[in-house]
């Protein structure tokens, strides 16, 4: 699939037939990385270059990974000076996601570490410096919650153990860890 665009010039408009839409793009940038196009909604009109501003803009500049039969043809234009800025925004949009992904995967393993030595502190604050990294990573909030737990910080050990199991309410080990925080607030109560 990158073969076949490696040859095509920049600025060179290309589509392809997905099921019964059209789906058009043009080609702003290659490397040995990445693909980057100008990609358009997808359409039930035929794109032709004396068509194109029939067509919307989605995307002003994204990876094209797509799967295709058929690549076609239908012209070329120069990119322009706002297309340029586009791709250098999207490279600097990339170059920050990847740092922040690259962060978050230490700071999550320098907590794990630090929660399996038993360094329960360290690990609640590695844990709490990895959050705000991905909300979605939800064994950071139960690896969390039991080293408050272990620290008799109850009402922070519920708080992560109650979501915790919004993401997965069937895990009983969890569920066990709530119940047992709950116990020991309902003790000094």
């Amino acid at each position: 699939m990158k073969s076949e665009l490696e040859i095509l010039p920049l600025g060179t408009y290309f589509y392809f037939r997905k099921d019964s839409l059209y789906y058009l793009f043009q080609l702003l940038e290659i490397s040995p990385s990445q693909v980057l196009v100008q990609g358009f909604w997808s359409t039930t009109n035929i794109p032709s270059i004396d068509k194109l501003h029939q067509f919307d803009i989605k995307s002003a500049c994204s990876e094209f990974n797509e799967e295709f039969d058929e690549l076609i043809l239908i012209g070329k234009e120069e990119i322009t000076a706002n297309q340029q800025e586009e791709i250098t925004q999207f490279q600097k949009i990339k170059a920050s996601k990847i740092a922040r992904e690259s962060g978050f995967l230490v700071l999550k393993k320098e907590a794990l570490d630090a929660f399996e030595k038993g360094e329960y502190q360290e690990a609640i604050r590695l844990f709490s410096l990895a959050a705000p990294y991905s909300k979605y990573d939800i064994e950071l909030y139960e690896k969390r919650g039991i080293c408050y737990l272990k620290l008799g910080q109850y009402v922070d050990a519920i708080a992560d153990f109650d979501y915790y199991l919004i993401q997965d309410p069937e895990n009983e080990l969890v569920q066990a860890a709530l119940q047992s925080a709950k116990k020991e607030i309902a003790k000094k109560n």
